[in-house]
């Protein structure tokens, strides 16, 4: 919700002689005698001045109080819509990709310094806004059809499975291979206007794959196509500048990248709205449709259901119940809507209701780890150590109580068994704190999750969603414990709520890790607040930047130096996720002025060479298959490289490289800071036919 402003009013604008004559309020030829006297001046325009001031005085006063029941939800810092939406204008396409991502973007221009006035403004936290039971009403309405239209999907079509996963032993070999890795991230609309995310996704798997089993350096397989004699048509030579600095040596484990799509996504849609998933399908996403786990609003009875006698998966669906519908009266307030917590769910956090998506990565079963992150995240190296913690394996270098894996040390960190294999794995999204405290609630980082894949996990997170004990007005959050912070409805609340008050009333010994945010799911965040309204990173000169850091640690702690993100270079992370650094496909700046800057810069560069290392790897031309072992990986896409093989693709691949911004850090991508200087990623032409080869 955003604030109105109100409009100032003065006497001497609109009260006295100021205000205009009309026919009935002209001068008399023969004025009172009080006025002849000098006792006043035409009391019918005084009357009407003080009228008017009266009014509009009243109209602040109604303002100021709707603002104060309103109140401020805080929500995280530059993090658009997706994860979500990730915005970003395109050349090729106008669509725009709703993700999980995705995606929070509050303060989308960076360069506009607040005034000192604003700088102090503090952090409100958020209330629950009661507006008039029709408006509630209408509301309620409007939030069930949105929420029950993309469900009429599954009256023709069902969830699909996972496609088989490939051989554990290298047919060639026989040597046992390590395990697959899935993946996951999703897609939850796609719309007419921006398409950005599309390209985060694309280096997102990139980086993935340059990080997995089976990779071969791109330097290697740049050398082998030269010595086949062959012209890579797309690569200068000269541009060896323009390259990742981190990772791209290969990793101890497999991978396959999947996409979640909501059926206003899904790939099949006619148009536009399927274009993202298709686009997904063609780089190397295997798409899966997946329904929520239960429906927000009851299903209403399918009036054809009789005309199938099998049924479908919507009869399922409906059978599943909807959300709230066992809650329990301790958490309803004194005459709350009954649709009121759902009417919250559709449109909370970055992508309401659907982000609940994500959830579906508990249910990868098929695979031994599964891993979700936003569309905005990216690999800088493998993630082998934690993959080995979760697997109850010993890494090559770790000693007995595998120390080797960056924890969270902070107040709400729960002590992991070391000797145990790790269940499921999270940052904590501490910028979203409210009011901080060793006691506070935190919420998890909705970008970033590791899990091992449980069925039973699944369930019970489903039938957390039917209970729907969550109190509001204020928002105590699940449980009346776990909420007050940006997204507490949706994910970002259910996860803590589940590991933290389900788990163990159930007697379910989860080995949960809080790791150490700095180094995976690394956001460059500042650890303390500000006396700007929203996080923001320390100001080098607080004058100019018109606000500055307070003593205020948001972990609750007197000391929080050893969490100070937005100091850590890229060389000391594992995984990123631009949030405060903002989208690179905004040409982000890097936040100037502020001790995050260099952080961010390279951070932003990293994405930069690996999006560059992607387009000269979808340049090359086909080699042997003894280069390519990862085609285990990704279902064979790896082993054809050849994605950009029509020559007015290479030339427009060229074409994107020619922007005018500070080639040594956006590496010719943009022409200018912000959306409308970033030039799109190149779509590729998909599988060679063999005529061309």
């Amino acid at each position: 919700m955003h604030r109105r402003k109100g409009t100032q009013i003065s006497e001497t604008d609109h009260g006295g002689d100021n205000l205009p004559s009309s026919p009935t309020t002209r001068r008399r030829k023969s004025p009172p005698s009080s006025i002849k006297n000098g006792a006043g001046k035409h009391p019918s325009k005084v009357g009407l001045g003080i009228m008017l001031v009266v009014l509009f005085s009243a109209l602040i006063a109604i303002e100021f109080i709707a603002y104060r029941m309103l109140g401020e939800t805080t929500p995280p810092p530059s993090t658009s819509i997706g994860s979500t939406a990730d915005t970003t204008t395109s050349s090729d396409s106008d669509a725009q990709i709703v993700t999980n991502a995705a995606v929070h973007e509050t303060n989308n221009d960076r360069n506009s310094f607040p005034k000192q006035n604003d700088a102090l403004t503090p952090t409100k936290h958020p209330t629950t806004f009661q507006p008039t039971k029709a408006r509630e009403g209408w509301q309620a309405k409007a939030a069930r059809r949105d929420s029950n239209a993309p469900n009429q999907f599954w009256k023709k079509h069902s969830p699909e499975p996972l496609p088989p996963l490939p051989p554990d032993v290298d047919p060639t070999t026989g040597e046992k291979l390590p395990p697959v890795i899935a993946y996951v991230t999703t897609l939850t609309k796609c719309g007419p206007k921006h398409r950005g995310g599309l390209d985060g996704a694309a280096v997102l798997l990139h980086s993935i794959r340059r990080n997995s089993y089976g990779w071969v350096p791109m330097e290697k397989q740049t050398e082998q196509s030269k010595s086949d004699n062959t012209q890579n048509k797309g690569e200068d030579d000269n541009d060896g500048a323009a390259r990742p600095l981190y990772g791209g040596e290969g990793g101890r484990y497999r991978f396959r990248a999947y996409v979640i799509v909501d059926p206003n996504a899904s790939p099949q849609n006619i148009g536009k709205s399927g274009e993202c998933a298709r686009f997904l399908r063609k780089i190397g996403y295997t798409v899966l449709h997946r329904p929520p786990l239960v429906p927000l609003f009851e299903l209403p009875d399918d009036p054809d259901e009789n005309s199938n006698p099998n049924g479908s998966h919507y009869d399922e669906l409906k059978s599943l119940g909807y959300v709230g519908m066992h809650r329990p009266p301790s958490s309803l307030r004194a005459g709350e809507h009954p649709d009121k917590l759902r009417k919250f769910m559709h449109n909370d956090g970055c992508c309401g209701y659907t982000e609940m998506l994500k959830l579906h990565v508990y249910g990868m079963v098929e695979h031994e780890l599964a891993v979700h992150l936003d569309f905005d995240s990216l690999l800088l190296r493998p993630m082998d150590d934690l993959f080995d913690a979760m697997l109850g394996k010993r890494g090559e270098d770790e000693n007995e109580n595998g120390s080797k894996l960056p924890l969270a040390t902070l107040p709400r960190t729960r002590e992991v068994d070391r000797t145990r294999p790790i269940d499921a794995a999270f940052t904590r999204d501490y910028n979203s704190v409210n009011r901080p405290g060793p006691d506070a609630p935190v919420g998890y980082q909705g970008g970033f999750l590791a899990v091992r894949p449980d069925a039973r996990v699944l369930e019970r997170y489903r039938e957390v969603l039917r209970t729907g004990d969550f109190l509001l007005g204020p928002r105590d959050g699940w449980g009346g414990k776990v909420g007050g912070f940006y997204g507490d409805v949706t994910f970002q609340g259910i996860l803590p709520y589940y590991y933290e008050q389900v788990a163990p009333k159930e007697g379910v010994a989860h080995n949960e890790a809080e790791l150490d945010r700095c180094v995976f799911n690394q956001m460059a965040d500042n650890p303390r607040k500000s006396t700007y309204k929203f996080p923001r990173a320390t100001p080098l000169d607080a004058k100019k930047m018109g606000f500055r850091d307070t003593n205020i640690c948001r972990d609750g702690r007197k000391d929080c130096s050893d969490t100070d993100c937005q100091r850590i270079l890229p060389k000391d992370s594992v995984t990123t996720h631009f949030t405060f650094c903002k989208k690179p496909w905004d040409c982000s700046d890097g936040n100037p002025g502020t001790v995050v800057s260099p952080t961010c810069l390279g951070l932003l560069k990293e994405w930069y060479g690996i999006r560059r290392e992607l387009e000269d790897w979808w340049l090359l031309p086909p080699q042997n298959n003894d280069l390519s072992a990862a085609s285990m990986n990704d279902d064979g896409l790896s082993n054809q490289h050849s994605f950009y093989w029509l020559e007015n693709t290479i030339d427009r691949v060229k074409q994107s490289r020619s922007g005018s911004l500070d080639n040594a850090q956006y590496f010719g991508y943009c022409d200018k800071i912000g959306t409308e200087g970033y030039h799109r990623l190149v779509e590729p032409d998909g599988q060679r036919p063999s005529s061309t080869k």
